[in-house]
């Protein structure tokens, strides 16, 4: 530390993060530490909560324990990097919390490895979105990997750090943690970003490729999810909704069937992403998860849903603006114009409506599934996308067509299928007629076996047939 710096630092801690009457910025006394805490906008650009010391001894003029000279300057160190980065002086970090680590440890690795992650898609001109970094595994991963890890030499890790058996007989160490505390899909996530964060630090020498800890046992993946929706309980779905004013989510749940996405990727639709073919209207995009170009087409059905919630909402959106809106009393367009529809909710208040987030989808889903079902059901919006696979596979669609109607890798095709055959408009009505077919084949099978078997009714069959 400079003898310029210094006095000046202590000044700062002395009166527990004041200079005169100012505050250091985005430093605060929460929960029992002082932390770092950026705004929402800083944290588009990659910053994050930082936590430090407790402080003490002695308390500040607020009566909280007094912020040592260490975190008052890393604070300041904090903001002088986003000074940086907002005049457009430094690059944005690559999602961390620019957090100083020992050299060779897994933390300096996890943040060369996120710089290098960032710098692979500038290479490349892809700008991930606000939902893409979202859905990045690498920084959920790493809440549960810095505490255990991040000052530590990589070839000090055991295995038993992550799973081991304690003498009362009960499994221990991080992997059981995961699972105990939230799930199994979440211990898989942790570790398999573990395994590619290990292969990058082994790129950088900081460690040998094939003496990952993680490799002595298996990183077992969740039984995948295998519930469906059948058509007729899909279109309940919808009535339901839109007899109780749930116009949107009606709407979206219409085009959710029809074209097989994502909730995520339906409440990103916009009026921009519409197209028009001999059929019908359909939805050119990239999805959020892998990127990949999709064609969302839709049937007469959800088309005819999608138009009628249209002039029930009112607005002329822009291009770019989200189509699927919350219920309320007045929505509000970017453009600034309104609509209007039912009434009032809520015990009378004045609800605007907005466009669906992830929670708000969620809640107004479970709310129309009550109404619908009940309170013990419990499949989900998501389970549309697989029960429009299952009725494909049903009418002999083939997994290429699947393929392209779900913009995945299910047909496990290579490089060339993404050079030679993009998104193929044909290849996806063909699925749609073969969900078609596939609907009509499992409502004849599901007749044909809601009977009851009796004993008797058994026992005559099996003699009928000696």
């Amino acid at each position: 530390m400079s003898t310029k710096t210094a006095p000046l630092l202590r000044i700062v801690a002395s009166r527990g993060g004041q200079v005169g009457k100012d505050r250091t910025r985005y430093f605060l006394y929460l929960n029992g530490r002082w932390r770092w805490r950026p705004t929402k906008a800083m944290k588009a650009y990659g910053f994050g909560l930082v936590t430090m010391g407790p402080g003490g001894p002695g308390n500040d003029a607020n009566g909280h324990p007094r912020a040592s000279v260490e975190d008052q300057q890393r604070a300041i160190e904090l903001n002088r990097a986003w000074d940086m980065v907002r005049s457009g002086h430094a690059a944005a970090p690559a999602r961390t919390t620019l957090k100083h680590y020992p050299d060779g440890s897994v933390g300096d690795g996890y943040q060369r490895a996120m710089a290098l992650r960032k710098a692979g898609r500038v290479a490349k001109g892809v700008i991930w979105t606000k939902e893409q970094e979202k859905r990045d595994g690498w920084p959920r991963a790493w809440k549960w990997l810095e505490p255990k890890f991040a000052d530590c030499d990589p070839r000090t890790i055991e295995p038993e750090h992550f799973l081991r058996l304690d003498p009362d007989g009960t499994a221990k160490g991080l992997v059981p943690e995961i699972e105990a505390a939230v799930s199994i899909t979440e211990r898989h996530m942790v570790i398999k970003v573990w395994r590619a964060l290990w292969k990058k630090m082994a790129a950088m020498k900081y460690c040998s490729l094939d003496a990952d800890p993680a490799k002595s046992f298996a990183n077992t993946p969740p039984e995948p999810r295998d519930e469906v929706w059948r058509r007729r309980e899909t279109l309940k779905l919808v009535q339901v909704a839109w007899r109780h004013e749930f116009y949107g989510l009606a709407a979206l749940m219409a085009v959710a069937w029809d074209s097989q996405l994502s909730p995520i990727d339906n409440r990103a639709l916009t009026p921009g992403q519409a197209r028009v073919d001999d059929v019908g209207i359909y939805f050119a995009l990239a999805r959020t998860k892998t990127g990949r170009a999709a064609a969302a087409t839709l049937t007469p059905w959800s088309q005819a849903i999608l138009l009628a919630y249209l002039r029930k909402l009112g607005l002329q959106l822009l291009d770019t603006t989200p189509l699927f809106w919350t219920r309320g009393g007045r929505p509000v367009s970017r453009a600034g114009t309104t609509g209007q529809w039912g009434g009032d909710h809520g015990g009378g208040r004045h609800i605007q409506a907005r466009p669906y987030t992830k929670s708000s989808l969620n809640q107004d889903f479970r709310k129309v599934r009550k109404l619908a079902f009940g309170e013990l059901e419990a499949r989900q919006l998501q389970d549309m996308r697989r029960s429009g696979g299952v009725e494909g596979d049903a009418g002999g669609g083939s997994v290429e067509d699947q393929s392209n109607k779900m913009a995945n890798t299910v047909d496990r095709n290579k490089q060339l299928r993404k050079a030679y055959n993009p998104v193929n408009i044909a290849s996806v009505r063909r699925f749609d007629e073969a969900r078609a077919i596939g609907a009509r084949k499992l409502e004849q099978a599901e007749q044909r076996t809601s009977g009851n078997v009796t004993l008797d009714s058994l026992a005559t069959l099996l003699k009928s047939r000696g």
